[in-house]
């Protein structure tokens, strides 16, 4: 009941409502703008093809590594309003702009530069409204807004991915592009409506020494090598992410391929996985008995893989759709209960450069899992039903020797 009168009390701050309405809107409009990608490949191979597919994702996440030291450094000097606004604005002038280029040459390659700009604003975008998030809500009401703003990602899936497929299948790629650059023209209006000022403030700068970017991401990794709790944790996450590498990809492949699924049939198996994620985020947010329970994200990441390898067993998409389902939920219970843990155990100096250590870990994996699927040629020479039997496999595995990591240490606090 507190939890729910929490979330009520957010919900009537204004601005944390025109960000959050604004999150959703956009949300809908990447998923849009990733069936439309999809409809792309279609057009031009039929199938959802690995390679293809693999290296529009790969373009799309490449400035997650390249870029991110920068817009961290970019948000603590520049307008966090501003930053969210412009990049919004300006990923909608390069979803306005696919028809036209697509209109002088229909193939893939052409958009590779286009989803690569568009993730380089979204690498932006992030950071800045993460450090905006203290200005907006109160301190007490900080958690729930966290917890919201995370999950719309999860809502925005479940909610429009499936329609998103039939938009494709009906429409083509190019009329959904279009609407998804509105869906950005929208998201920065109500960011710019936004009556507080997301400035860094003067007393927010640390006056003793000027912060190194690189520095702050250096000393948390030291600090991770050299903590035995945070070690398993970290690298947990590095895992989650080159496992979601691999399955995005394969899963579409196998959607079209084996189960020959439409555009709209893959947004349905696609949001099942969605509404899983949100049922495990509900639910670890909601029990407090879960939250407690430090060997959850490692149990949960067992049982994820077992879940993986158990997609291509059932040949109908009803049966793969349920396993999907069980994939997101524990990916739900496996992610937020890990960050959680590791903004527990380490010091508020140390917490940046230890997140930001992360997240180029994660990004790093899920790059590679892409690079892997179009550059090498075992995994393009397995079928997708081969690949995901093995992923789920090794999903599991890593998490059962991640989990023996994190008892040693246990072992070794309490002794």
């Amino acid at each position: 009941m507190a939890g729910e009168q929490t979330f009520r009390a957010i919900l009537r701050n204004r601005d944390f409502l025109k960000l959050y309405i604004g999150q959703l809107g956009s949300g809908v409009g990447d998923r849009l703008h990733q069936m439309a990608l999809l409809g792309v490949i279609l057009q031009v191979h039929q199938t959802a093809q690995v390679e293809e597919t693999a290296r529009l994702i790969f373009f799309g996440t490449l400035p997650v590594l390249l870029f991110s030291l920068l817009a961290v450094a970019w948000t603590d000097r520049w307008s966090r309003k501003l930053t969210m606004v412009a990049a919004d604005w300006l990923r909608a002038g390069f979803a306005f702009a696919i028809p036209l280029i697509r209109h002088f040459d229909p193939s893939v390659r052409a958009l590779y530069s286009v989803v690569f700009v568009m993730g380089t604003l979204a690498t932006f975008h992030g950071p800045a409204r993460l450090a905006a998030m203290p200005r907006i809500a109160e301190p007490r009401l900080l958690m729930a807004a966290n917890a919201l703003s995370n999950s719309s990602g999860a809502v925005a899936g479940l909610l429009a991915i499936p329609i998103a497929g039939f938009a494709v299948q009906t429409l083509g790629p190019n009329p959904c592009f279009v609407i998804d650059g509105f869906t950005f023209v929208f998201s920065g209006l109500l960011i710019a409506l936004i009556s507080r000022s997301l400035r860094t403030e003067p007393e927010d700068a640390t006056p003793a020494r000027p912060k190194s970017t690189l520095g702050d991401m250096r000393a948390g990794l030291a600090y991770v090598m050299n903590h035995a709790e945070a070690l398993p944790l970290v690298l947990l996450g590095g895992l989650f992410a080159f496992v979601s590498g691999v399955l995005l990809v394969t899963v579409l492949a196998f959607a079209t391929t084996e189960l020959k699924l439409s555009e709209f049939g893959v947004g349905l198996l696609i949001s099942s996985g969605g509404a899983g994620m949100a049922v495990g985020l509900v639910t670890v947010g909601r029990s407090k008995r879960l939250r407690q329970l430090s060997a959850l994200p490692y149990v949960a990441h067992i049982l994820m893989g077992m879940c993986v390898a158990a997609v291509p067993l059932g040949r109908s998409p009803w049966l793969v759709g349920l396993a999907l389902l069980g994939v997101g939920a524990l990916a739900g219970l496996a992610s937020v209960p890990a960050d959680t843990r590791l903004q527990e155990i380490v010091p508020d100096a140390r917490r940046g450069g230890v997140f930001s250590a992360k997240q180029l870990l994660a990004a790093l994996a899920f790059l590679l899992a892409l690079w892997m699927q179009f550059a090498t040629g075992p995994l393009r020479e397995l079928s997708p039903s081969t690949v995901l039997v093995g992923l789920g496999i090794l999903s599991a595995a890593g998490g059962a020797m991640l989990y023996g990591l994190h008892r040693a240490a246990t072992r070794v606090r309490t002794a």
